[in-house]
């Protein structure tokens, strides 16, 4: 018995795809997707959850916000430092600073040195 045939017969016998059952023409048969069930109290819980968590990166943003209208203008590095002061995750910060930076209330710049700087828009 040739490999090819050997292997053809083996991927039959195991049930899984191969990543060339392509050159052999065998097709598999289409897998229906089995839905899980929600149950009502997890679909509260969850939306609980997202409206904890929105409001916790809204706090944040604006939090980030007017630190950096009381500024001004901030590096990156302040900004994390003063972050990291008030016990606030870097992702967290990051995140509401593409928000800002993306509704257009603040905008990211390279100051003289490289820095990344971070200004409010008025």
């Amino acid at each position: 018995m040739s490999r090819r045939a050997r292997k053809k017969e083996e991927s039959k016998e195991q049930g899984t795809a191969s990543i060339t059952s392509f050159l052999y023409g065998t097709e598999e048969k289409p897998k229906t997707e089995t839905k899980a069930v929600i149950k009502p109290n997890e679909t509260s819980e969850s939306r609980q959850l997202e409206n904890t968590v929105q409001q916790h990166s809204s706090s944040t943003e604006d939090a980030v916000l007017s630190h950096i209208m009381s500024r001004g203008v901030i590096t990156k590095d302040e900004l994390m430092a003063w972050g990291k002061s008030r016990g606030l995750r870097v992702a967290d910060i990051l995140r509401a600073i593409e928000s800002l930076s993306s509704k257009g209330r603040i905008r990211k710049r390279l100051n003289d040195k490289g820095n990344l700087v971070y200004e409010y828009v008025k």
